[in-house]
């Protein structure tokens, strides 16, 4: 079993976009405006509701919640530093923490709060792909 999706919640949706489109440079699968924004990852989706759209009843369960978050990305070790320069070039706070010999994540906040981390899957043991 693995995680299929992941959910985040922002309030704005244009500001979310920008940054996962053009800041991680994430490809959009689907969105409907003012409730969500889809985003297809390697083998999992990561799912941006507006939370107050979300909430509301529709074909689907209501998917409430808010900003705050947090989603860990899989990124190639030797890609550390690059990413690392890449954020920090968007004015974006990055803190770095080292894993010991399992590699080094990279934390930093999204749009709305959200806390993101770019990390290689060998933190958790797990060989890279």
């Amino acid at each position: 079993m693995r995680a299929l999706e992941t959910c985040l919640y922002a309030d704005d949706l244009a500001a979310a976009e920008q940054f996962y489109t053009e800041v991680l440079g994430l490809a959009l699968y689907s969105k409907v405006e003012g409730r969500h924004l889809f985003y297809r990852l390697d083998g999992s989706m990561l799912l941006i509701f507006n939370p107050a759209a979300s909430a509301r009843p529709g074909d689907v369960p209501a998917h409430a919640g808010r900003p705050g978050g947090h989603a860990c990305l899989s990124i190639d070790r030797d890609h550390t530093d690059e990413w690392e320069k890449k954020l920090q070039a968007q004015g974006l706070n990055v803190t770095r923490y080292a894993w010991g010999e399992r590699g080094e994540s990279l934390y930093f906040k999204d749009p709305a709060g959200n806390v993101l981390e770019l990390a290689p899957a060998s933190i958790w043991g797990i060989m890279d792909v």
